[in-house]
């Protein structure tokens, strides 16, 4: 459920003059009151590993734990994709002044993916009791979530050496596209919590509108992995192409601050 974000997420990427509706965001200690309850249980066994069928159901009061949490990180992630929407309008006259500037777009891919990293799954690898090898062979859904934190931290990484001048290739351009579509590919596979299992009428409608959205988070992907193309490379009317890219991220932005289960 935190994919997306991830992603964005993965696009994890406002205008000012423009003032977004307050948003019930928990902050403090209730974040992780909320992250400790969205975990329960957390005891895994190794008959439990092999058998995750047999782990007893959430409670009504761990679900609506686990949905806040899962909303929380969606905007968490929403907050510096709209923070890169708007360095992308301000950088090219910050740049003269201000050299640091450009180093910006890899802290706010930085701190979400490693946010998403270690928090997005309290109950999982690794600080939770879930083991990696449990977590890659019998848990779709946190997977997932590890995958988008580590193309974050890729687009991190790949945003730190353009800043430092390291990628001078042509192919090099090609590096944000390709992590960007990748990311907003997954969302087509997104895992449902406790993976196939059936579901009431209730959860299953939950489910379609978690997919709904995730499918408008990939369709604005794959806008974003396009027009960053043309931006790197410099073909196709490249600063036509980057206010393209600005209005996509800000519209992924947007979608994650008003993700809702």
């Amino acid at each position: 459920m935190y994919k997306a974000a991830i992603i964005a997420a993965l696009f994890l990427f406002g205008h000012g003059g423009t003032s977004l509706p307050a948003l019930a965001l928990p902050h403090g200690p209730e974040i992780f009151l909320m992250a400790q309850a969205s975990a329960a249980p957390q005891e895994y066994s190794t008959a439990q590993e092999e058998s995750p069928a047999k782990t007893p159901p959430k409670t009504a009061e761990e679900k609506l734990a686990s949905q806040r949490f899962s909303e929380f990180n969606h905007r968490f992630a929403g907050f510096f994709v709209l923070l890169i929407a708007l360095l992308t309008v301000l950088e090219p006259r910050l740049a003269a002044r201000f050299g640091l500037v450009r180093y910006l777009w890899s802290v706010f891919f930085l701190i979400p993916g490693i946010y998403l990293f270690f928090f997005s799954d309290p109950e999982s690898w690794p600080l939770g009791s879930q083991t990696l090898h449990y977590v890659i062979t019998s848990n779709a859904q946190v997977l997932q979530h590890k995958i988008f934190s580590l193309l974050l931290l890729g687009l991190s990484a790949v945003e730190f050496l353009r800043a430092r001048g390291k990628l001078q290739a042509l192919w090099t351009a090609f590096l944000f596209p390709a992590m960007a579509a990748a990311g907003a590919a997954l969302l087509f596979f997104h895992a449902p919590p406790g993976g196939h299992m059936e579901m009431s009428a209730a959860e299953h409608l939950v489910m379609q509108k978690i997919n709904h959205q995730h499918f408008g988070f990939a369709v604005v992907g794959f806008g974003i992995a396009v027009s960053k193309a043309a931006v790197d490379t410099g073909r196709f009317h490249p600063r036509l192409m980057r206010n393209i890219f600005a209005v996509l991220m800000g519209v992924l932005g947007l979608l994650l601050l008003f993700y809702a289960e």
